[in-house]
């Protein structure tokens, strides 16, 4: 059986990263794939504004468990409201590379992604930086003690833009047990 093909867009990157919380996305994929905007947005411009989420994952990129890939022709999307740069690249990447999980957090980016996925007919699985932490608890890689820490973290911080309430839904499924 082959690993699925995963592509991430800058945001779960960068909460993860934030919350020195890579490592669970790599336990949960062998490779995740990024387009070139979302290396120079995580990583270069990062590194030159002496972000130190920009080295960790820096440490990533090199040790070969997050990859950049280029396009190689991009596909048009239908894309009813402007999204950026990066968000455009990422679901080209994954239309492209046919990927069987898209991670994004971006809620307008999440439904231009649905809407040009299912055009396609690809049945690419959108998940979100929550998503990630919820899988790694599910999976037994996370304690429920960790979990809880980690999303309680996502709340207060000014730096992850997720909502409080959707940490509280996930919250909420993880203290159920």
């Amino acid at each position: 059986m082959t690993d699925p093909i995963v592509v991430s867009n800058a945001g779960p990157l960068l909460a993860l990263a934030k919350l020195r919380a890579l490592d669970l996305l790599t336990r949960l994929h062998h490779i995740v794939y990024t387009s070139p905007i979302v290396f120079d947005e995580t990583v270069t411009q990062g590194l030159a504004l002496n972000a130190p989420d920009a080295l960790f994952l820096q440490e990533y990129f090199a040790r070969g468990a997050l990859a950049v890939t280029a396009l190689q022709s991009p596909t048009a999307l239908d894309e009813p409201i402007k999204i950026h740069d990066g968000e455009r690249e990422s679901i080209q990447l994954a239309i492209q590379l046919r990927a069987s999980e898209f991670l994004i957090d971006d809620s307008r980016a999440r439904k231009i992604a649905e809407q040009n996925f299912s055009a396609r007919k690809l049945r690419t699985v959108i998940r979100g930086t929550l998503d990630i932490i919820y899988l790694g608890f599910q999976n037994g890689l996370l304690p429920q003690a960790q979990t809880i820490q980690l999303l309680e973290s996502i709340k207060i911080r000014r730096d992850i833009w997720i909502s409080a309430k959707l940490c509280d839904q996930v919250l909420w499924l993880v203290r159920a047990g």
